[in-house]
């Protein structure tokens, strides 16, 4: 079986989340199992061709976008069994960052994109690579199935490969003008209430959604809300007419890469069976944010986007209250700038007890699963996320808005097998009662060590996950 797996993002060439850690970890996985796996992703500025061995193509690609052509080349890298091949072009990603700035997006991301899903479908066809399955990724890939069945020219090329998208989130859909359908070159039935259109717009993710064999959703909880007004981001409409194809397979982790018996981050190893390294990572954390070290002062984490999606808001409406409770918290992130600078002024007003790290850094980010008790992830709604799964492995406890795929993977401390701790009203008063659960537990320490044991003991492979997908697959080919 072979499968072409297309993302915008991949780890740990170009990454602004979970879709990268997820697209560098299910092909590894993939293979593994003994599927041949390919990766294709843009070519950014921001990618060290250097460091990751990253070598040109002898091959040229002249793509078209209405009556515009436009020159690319293609550049290719091998890493643990899985071959990634980088679409680069002058034009469209020679600057700086992936999309753009958090607040404004780069102008031209429809044509961008564009340009690179024409590409994938030039490269397939140059190269004679007849893939059985082509795995989309998010709006970024989205039209990929309607170019494979109808061509990138005008000219129809009648593929017959299979196709899944993946929803990863559907908050970011590609909305484009109308008057820009003309470059993607496709039939005018593709753009019609059924197919392209919506609301009087290009809205690429729905492409996808109406023409790829199989859809899949980031967790199973995720597919069903998704079918929802609430969580539907006015597909929902498109998502229940599809629902006998729409899938949810929770995302997976690489304990090669998330482990704290391994973690080379760290500033001592340590497992469930031998705690006593978490001691020594808290402590290592505590000193690096300027906090008294203390053991018995509870450390709350945040590692997130600090935009809306991620319960920023909540959290800001809580503060006050959670600082009252003697705690210590540590933030890493960046986003939206009013909320950038929101964290900086807690630092700034409780410097012994908030340390806001603006910025991305896996490092800090290993430092801080590890060195934390508590992880506070109170996002409004969430696919699937992962920093809650890296935290039970690391023993850090987490706090969680019961939605999406939080709600999946984190069993309620009040419940048989508890992990965690969930809330279900959002609202700020809500989460800090959470949060203060929380802490009562935390102070009996026999009860919390059960409880960090038990959620260390947990299994999110990405194994599970690549075996999930590829029986998804199986079954896509067989039908």
């Amino acid at each position: 079986m072979k499968i072409i797996f297309v993302s915008s993002e991949i780890v740990p060439f170009a990454s602004t989340g979970g879709l990268g850690d997820v697209c560098a970890a299910l092909p590894k996985a993939l293979v593994e199992e003994g599927i041949e796996a390919i990766r294709m992703i843009p070519l950014y500025q921001d990618i060290d061709r250097e460091k990751f061995g990253i070598v040109k193509c002898d091959v040229e690609l002249h793509i078209p976008l209405g009556h515009a052509w436009f020159f690319g080349t293609v550049w290719t890298q091998e890493s643990d069994g899985v071959r990634t091949y980088f679409i680069h072009s002058d034009e469209f990603f020679e600057r700086l960052g992936l999309y753009g700035s958090v607040d404004h997006g780069y102008g031209d991301n429809f044509e961008r994109f564009l340009f690179f899903q024409k590409a994938v479908v030039k490269l397939i066809d140059l190269w004679n690579m007849k893939p059985d399955v082509v795995h989309c990724n998010d709006w970024q890939a989205g039209l990929i199935p309607m170019l494979l069945r109808c061509g990138i020219d005008g000219n129809y090329r009648n593929g017959d490969e299979k196709t899944v998208i993946t929803i990863h989130n559907l908050a970011h859909q590609g909305w484009a003008p109308a008057e820009k359908f003309y470059m993607t070159q496709l039939p005018e039935n593709c753009y019609t209430m059924h197919t392209l259109e919506f609301y009087g717009e290009i809205n690429t993710l729905k492409g996808g959604l109406v023409s790829a064999t199989v859809i899949n959703a980031v967790s199973p909880n995720y597919a069903k809300e998704i079918k929802t007004e609430r969580f539907g981001c006015k597909l929902e409409g498109v998502l229940m007419q599809r629902q006998s194809s729409l899938h949810g397979i929770l995302n997976g982790i690489d304990y090669e890469v998330w482990d704290p018996s391994h973690d080379k981050y760290l500033a001592a190893n340590y497992s469930a069976a031998d705690l006593s390294g978490k001691k020594l990572c808290k402590a290592a954390l505590q000193k690096a944010c300027g906090f008294t070290e203390d053991p018995k002062v509870p450390l709350l984490g945040v590692i997130t986007r600090l935009v809306p999606q991620k319960g920023i808001d909540v959290l800001i409406g809580a503060m006050d209250a959670i600082i009252s409770k003697g705690v210590q918290v540590v933030i890493l992130g960046s986003g939206d700038d009013h909320y950038e600078e929101t964290c900086r002024e807690w630092a700034q007003r409780w410097p012994e007890q908030v340390c806001s790290w603006i910025e991305f850094s896996h490092e800090k980010a290993h430092q801080i699963e590890a060195g934390i008790d508590i992880f506070l992830m109170p996002s409004e709604f969430e696919p699937c996320g992962q920093n809650q799964l890296y935290s039970m492995r690391y023993g850090s406890v987490p706090v969680v808005h019961g939605v999406g795929g939080l709600e999946d993977s984190v069993v309620d401390f009040g419940e048989k097998g508890g992990t965690g701790f969930k809330f279900h009203h959002y609202t700020s008063d809500v989460f800090f009662n959470c949060v203060k659960r929380a802490l009562e537990v935390y102070a009996n320490t026999t009860r919390w060590k059960i409880l960090m044991k038990r959620g260390m003991k947990q299994d999110f492979s990405v194994v599970h996950m690549a075996r999930d997908y590829i029986e998804l697959y199986t079954e896509l080919l067989e039908k």
